[in-house]
């Protein structure tokens, strides 16, 4: 609670009401208020205050004075009116007819609604820093992009280049957070997310959206297609998505209103200045962002921090023990050699589902498959020069394989074509881990065969075998191109050589003289 009676002793003791209200974070007319208050109850001097302490001084503020009221009346308990509008669904006049009903039942006279309400303004006016009438405490965070970018010089680039920043408000105390990203897709959506959370050191219960792309993959007003990231995201957290209407800014008028408080008090500062880096302006963002969340709300007597610590933070879902790893999901086909392909690597899958479409969700650190909304397999995400990640157990048993295909039939195969190719395969076989990560370069050889035949395909293999003692798919692939362009490349037609041009008007023999038997 605020120590009030501190502040009317800063008057009494000679210190004006501005500075008294600059000292203590308060407003002027919050200072005015008491002071008035305090002669009203005929405390003049220094010396009538000392003997109170704030909780008398504090309480009796909430007392109409005695020409406003009826002492027969009975005075709503204004504390737990303030505590239950906190809650979802309760309204002032839910809570007026609840005081009336517990009145009616002890014999009190009761206030009627317009001074209930009346009362309450003052009450809140003066010991808090919100009114719940319209947004209640954690209920929801609404997130939008800024529509100005701000511009920074870029090192790497060498060159000028715009930053978008991220906006979040919570509607209640107005506790705005903002961050630049250097674009506006959607990892800089989720990590935007993830860190207001961070900052409020909660999470709300709903998030309000605007409907794009990064957010909601097909806008709908009854069942709106969200992204899955996004999706994922919340569900970790534990909140809800409930996006805006299409073209509906009223759905969020926090979020549009700090979006234009963030750009008038902090990208319009900037706008003149000279920003070297990205790290320069993700701080002087910051910088901005704790002026407008530290200054003293339009009215009140109290700022968005102290008002969001003191009557929403409590209500705040807490944030689990680490924060969301941005995940990116895709699909692939099960391979014959038990194996789905991610960004050129490949994860092993247990063998049941040879042939099988599954969803990948793939993170920095892990890779994890689903098949049916089932987690199938798991794999550490590989990176570097290591190609398979392999578990031993989603192999068939036995080494058998899909079509009955194994090392002894390839080499088989391969023999058919020529020694050459038999070196190759078994090269391609010794070299793996587990053979079955051979399987996929040794169908791509077979494919060679179908395309270019079998002599090429042998001779192809010797000449590899002559350049390197580990030959691969891709080599021999590139040499039989190679054979296959020169063979089709057409000769360009010798030119005939050309006749001259007779030109102009000739002089023959007769006309100088000469015979032109002779």
């Amino acid at each position: 609670m605020t120590d009030y009676l501190t502040i009317v002793r800063a008057v009494y003791s000679g210190l004006s009401q501005r500075q008294a209200a600059a000292t203590h974070r308060v407003s002027r007319n919050t200072v005015s208020l008491l002071v008035r208050h305090a002669k009203a109850q005929g405390w003049l001097t220094l010396e009538d205050l000392n003997g109170l302490e704030n909780a008398t001084f504090s309480a009796a503020l909430i007392k109409p004075e005695s020409h406003d009221r009826d002492e027969t009346f009975k005075m709503p308990d204004y504390e737990k009116v303030h505590a239950e509008l906190a809650k979802p669904h309760v309204t002032l006049k839910l809570l007026w007819e609840e005081y009336v009903e517990e009145c009616q039942s002890r014999g009190d006279r009761f206030y009627m609604e317009t001074q209930f309400r009346l009362y309450y303004h003052k009450f809140a006016k003066v010991h808090k820093a919100t009114i719940r009438l319209e947004h209640k405490p954690a209920l929801s965070l609404e997130v939008d992009w800024a529509g100005s970018k701000i511009s920074y010089y870029d090192p790497e680039c060498g060159k000028m280049t715009e930053a978008s920043l991220f906006v979040s408000v919570l509607p209640c105390s107005q506790l705005v957070y903002a961050e630049p990203f250097r674009d506006e897709k959607l990892p800089s959506w989720i990590e935007g997310h993830v860190h207001a959370f961070q900052y409020f050191g909660g999470v709300p219960k709903t998030l309000v959206p605007d409907n794009l792309k990064a957010g909601v993959r097909r806008p709908n007003f009854y069942e709106p297609e969200l992204n899955k990231t996004y999706q994922e995201m919340a569900a970790y957290y534990g909140t809800v998505i409930l996006p805006a209407r299409v073209r509906k800014p009223k759905d969020k008028p926090s979020a549009e209103n700090s979006v234009l408080i963030a750009s008038r008090k902090i990208l319009a500062r900037l706008r003149n200045k000279e920003i070297l880096s990205f790290v320069d302006l993700q701080d002087l963002i910051r910088s901005g962002l704790e002026k407008i969340n530290e200054a003293p709300l339009s009215g009140k007597s109290e700022s968005r921090w102290s008002s969001y610590l003191a009557e929403e933070k409590d209500f705040m879902l807490p944030l689990p023990q680490s924060p969301y790893e941005l995940a990116q999901w895709g699909n692939a086909k099960v391979q014959p050699n038990c194996h789905i392909a991610y960004q050129r690597k490949y994860y092993s899958v247990p063998y049941e589902y040879l042939g099988e479409r599954v969803d990948i969700r793939a993170t920095r650190s892990a890779i994890e498959i689903f098949y049916h909304h089932q987690r199938i397999a798991s794999h550490k995400m590989l990176w570097g020069k290591s190609i398979y990640s392999t578990i031993q157990e989603h192999m068939p048993p036995g080494k058998t394989f899909f079509a009955d295909w194994n090392r002894g039939r390839f080499l088989s195969w391969a023999e058919k074509t020529g020694p050459a190719t038999r070196k190759v395969i078994e090269v391609i076989l010794d070299r793996a881990i587990i053979e079955q990560q051979a399987y996929r370069s040794c169908f791509g050889v077979l494919n060679l065969k179908e395309k270019y035949g079998a002599q090429r395909l042998e001779r192809a293999s010797g000449l590899i075998l002559e350049r390197t003692s580990s030959p691969t798919y891709q080599q021999l692939k590139n040499i039989l191109e190679k054979e296959q362009n020169e063979l089709t490349k057409t000769p360009k037609p010798i030119e005939a050589k050309r006749q001259p041009t007779n030109r102009g008007f000739q002089r023959g023999a007769d006309y100088f003289g000469g015979d032109s038997d002779a």
